[in-house]
Formats: C-alpha cells, structure tokens, sequence
C-alpha cells in the first residue's frame, strides 16, 4: 500500500511539473475611441511607457502578454468626452466599458 502512495505520489508531482513547463501567452487586442478632439492618454498597453501613450480618436493595438491580470485605463482632461474602450483576450471580447474623462476596464483576468 505504501509502495502504491509512492507511485502515486511521484505521477502527481510530474504530472505537475510538466504542465508548468509550457508558459501560458495571450494575444490582446485593445481598441479605444473617443468622440473628442482632445489627447487621450492610455495606460496598460504594452507600446507604452510607465506614462503611458497619447492619441486622438481612436487607437487600436494588438499585444501578446503571459500575465494572468492586466487592465487599461484611459483619460482625458474634456470632461464631456466619451471614451469607449473594448478588449479581446485570444479572439474573445472579454471587457466593453464606456465612461465621460475617465474609464477603467478594471481587472481583466486572461
């Protein structure tokens, strides 16, 4: 019986090492608009920096990441500007979020 624990013991502990040897990457697609003429700047993507990217309109970006939770932020100083933000995680639209200056997609989990 202990003999047979062992065995058992050791295909779990394999069986659950090997699964960790294939890392987990998603392929996101972000797409954000805006009904402004004014900057809109855009956190979390990764082509930008710690300060993230400025555009007008719209901006749409495609990006790979192994990360479990990431999320995208958009802002800008029009108050009255509507911002819409959608983001696909490996085909599927996983967040749709519209909101006035500011919009959080808040935690997207892959």
């Amino acid at each position: 019986m202990k003999q047979l624990l062992k065995i058992f013991f050791l295909v779990i502990l394999t069986c659950y090492a090997c699964s960790k040897d294939t890392p987990s990457v998603n392929r996101v697609r972000v797409e954000v608009v805006a009904n402004s003429d004014e900057p809109v700047r855009i956190y979390g993507t990764n082509s930008g920096s710690e300060n993230g990217i400025i555009i007008r309109k719209h901006y749409d970006t495609s990006f790979v990441t192994d990360a479990v939770v990431f999320s995208i932020d958009a802002r800008c100083k029009d108050e009255n500007a509507l911002i819409r933000i959608k983001v696909w995680v490996n085909g599927r639209l996983k967040v749709q979020k519209d909101g006035n200056k500011y919009v959080t997609t808040g935690d997207i989990w892959s």
